[in-house]
């Protein structure tokens, strides 16, 4: 200590004069500033705070750009302030005084600044509470502006900018030289983050901070007690950038380690797990999912039969559907695209067999190009697959934007239409668009864009319309083909749920109107017949839906293997599935769910008639609907 405190007293003559006028360079024109600054348009309250703020912002100013750079570039001032060049014995007291001067100047200099700032506003007449907030609950906390607390973290590469200087020739553009090494490192982490999108909300980068300084610290030591042993910047550089390399490898192996995991997620442990399809045998499942809710999400193929997974695809690839030929759902869809993000399709995948097929991309017309073969398999797919029908049970199917439909006699009938497809609505599908309209699937017009008001709420049952009209007009009403419109009676106050059968729509009066009580019925356009269904106790009365295999959708309500309807009833407390048998009409409760941890289930299918598959958060879920009994079939983590 007796040697390092002359070197300070030599540090402080060989800064004196410069730190001198700057603070009263500096602080005079901040006085000066903001006197003439009219108060009432810079600062409309809490002048005192933001006085406060400049003063101690200019403090920390001299600290980073005075004092460090000046360590080294004192050195080659006065004569006698020389002390670099001398035996090496004096560069660890040497690095000790300026060390210590440094650490004084970063507690006085803020401190001077603070100082004066409050003598400022003291004799302004003002105060700074405007520095100090509260809570509800008593906690009072203290509140710089944003630009102190960037101007106190700059002073964390105060030590950075003396450890850069002995790598400059004469020690002169220290603050340069640490700017560009800044860059330098930003230009790298950036590079990760661009192929990592949302991942720096969720790396806790702020836990590393507390590492800047000390590593400044040794890298300034390495290159002034070490590197000036005899040499000159060059060698003080080489020094310095070994330990600077040393220092962070630990944050750069955590930051790949970080990049590693959004690319190459633990399947097990995926957020947001969504399953997009079940395969043709029920045993493998489409889904996708990423390590955290904030990540782009990867695709893989989930066995239920053994609980593992196979990652598909990166966090760069899309996957759509490939019988992209079809207009619904595509809960049964086995072909994929994988649709790359930047633009184009490499190849598709085939969810039976768990192989991928080789495909062309035209980029003139941006459009994947299927080889005859691949088409002619999609498109038998399709078929095989419709969940379009005719009301006297046909299959019906889209190509593009062609209805094609199968007749009696086992051919084909194929009907273009230029407008964009919207979806089924019962015995009909709808197109969207300035000329909106609803067809049914001999390709007749039975309602246009005028007569009705939400394209979801049209349904075509044979020959019939039912609609919601235009706004203005109370309740549903019904049109038959080349007819007029009449109001439903039997409808008013009511959702229509969807086709029941091929002559019955589903209808429901469920929590719209307060008092009144719970209905299901059928409702036959035909004949206006009502069927009354009976509801079980202790259903919610918030709304009621249709459910179906992973929310696919077709001409009539989906049917689990047994034939029956399933509803889900939703309240602030769970969800009720109730099953409606299309024999009997007996609505019976089959899977009841608490929502005591905020989530819900999406219905993934029915493997048999006794069970039904589930996807609860990041789980799926199968549930023996005669036991009640639940198994895990994904993830299965190792015990």
């Amino acid at each position: 200590m007796n040697l390092v405190l002359p070197f300070l007293w030599k540090e402080w003559r060989a800064q004196r004069s410069i730190l001198v006028a700057y603070t009263l360079l500096v602080f005079t024109c901040l006085c000066l500033g903001l006197l003439l600054a009219p108060t009432h348009a810079w600062f409309e309250e809490g002048f005192g705070a933001h006085a406060l703020s400049w003063f101690v912002v200019a403090g920390v100013i001299g600290v980073v750009a005075f004092v460090a750079p000046s360590l080294v570039r004192a050195e080659f001032g006065a004569k006698d302030d020389q002390f670099v060049r001398r035996l090496p014995g004096a560069l660890w007291p040497s690095f000790g005084g300026k060390l210590l001067f440094l650490l004084l100047a970063m507690v006085s200099l803020p401190l001077l600044g603070l100082s004066v700032g409050e003598a400022f506003v003291t004799l302004r007449g003002h105060d700074w509470s405007g520095l100090f907030g509260w809570t509800w609950d008593g906690q009072v906390t203290l509140q710089w502006s944003l630009t102190v607390l960037g101007c106190g973290a700059a002073m964390l590469l105060a030590p950075w900018v003396w450890a850069i200087g002995t790598w400059m020739p004469g020690g002169r553009m220290a603050l340069g030289g640490t700017a560009l090494f800044l860059l330098l490192l930003g230009v790298a982490v950036f590079a990760v983050l661009r192929q990592c999108p949302g991942l720096q909300h969720r790396i806790g980068w702020p836990g590393w901070l507390w590492a800047v300084a000390p590593l400044g610290l040794l890298v300034a030591a390495a290159s002034w007690g070490m590197g000036r042993r005899g040499g000159g910047p060059l060698r003080s550089a080489r020094f310095g950038l070994a330990v600077a390399a040393m220092g962070l490898v630990p944050p750069s192996l955590w930051l790949a380690e970080e990049a590693w995991t959004y690319h190459h997620p633990d399947l097990q442990q995926l957020r947001d797990l969504t399953v997009l399809a079940m395969a043709p045998d029920g045993r493998h499942m489409l889904a996708r999912g990423a390590a955290d809710s904030q990540f782009e999400p990867v695709h893989l193929c989930i066995d239920l039969q053994t609980g593992t997974a196979e990652q598909l695809t990166g966090t760069d690839t899309y996957m759509v559907a490939a019988d992209f030929l079809r207009r619904g759902a595509n809960d049964q869809s086995r072909y994929w695209l994988a649709w790359l993000r930047n633009g184009g399709t490499h190849r598709v995948y085939d969810l039976a067999t768990g192989g991928w097929i080789p495909i062309q991309y035209d980029e003139r017309n941006d459009t994947p190009v299927l080889s005859p073969e691949l088409r002619a398999e999609v498109t038998a797919a399709v078929r095989a697959q419709a969940h379009l029908r005719s009301p006297d049970g046909r299959p019906v199917w889209f190509e593009g934007n062609t209805l094609c439909r199968e007749e009696a006699d086992g051919t084909v009938a194929r009907q273009e239409y230029a407008k964009c497809l919207l979806g089924p609505a019962g015995h009909g599908f709808s197109t969207f668009g300035a000329q909106a309209r609803h067809y049914d699937f001999l390709g007749r017009l039975m309602l246009e864009k005028k007569e009705r008001r939400h394209d979801s709420m049209v349904w075509i049952v044979r020959d019939t319309v039912v609609f919601l009209p235009a706004r203005g007009a109370v309740g549903w009403s019904q049109r038959p083909f080349g007819g007029e419109a009449r109001v439903c009676a039997s409808l008013v106050g009511c959702a229509v749920l969807g086709l029941f059968d091929d002559d019955r729509l589903l209808c429901s009066r469920w929590g719209n109107q307060k008092g009144a009580p719970r209905r299901l019925f059928l409702y036959c356009p035909a004949n206006d017949r009502v069927d009354e269904l009976s509801v079980p106790d202790g259903v919610g009365a918030n709304r009621i839906g249709p459910e179906s295999r992973l929310g696919g959708s077709g001409s009539l309500l989906p049917r689990d293997p047994t034939g029956g309807v399933w509803l889900c009833s939703q309240d602030n407390t769970g969800e009720v599935y109730l099953r409606i048998d299309t024999t009997t009409l007996e609505v019976s409760r089959t899977l009841v769910h608490k929502r005591g941890d905020g989530s819900s289930y999406q219905l993934l299918g029915w493997p048999d008639a006794h069970s039904v598959l589930v996807n609860q958060d990041e789980k799926v879920l199968r549930f023996d609907l005669t036991t009640g009994e639940r198994f895990v079939l994904f993830p299965r983590r190792a015990q």
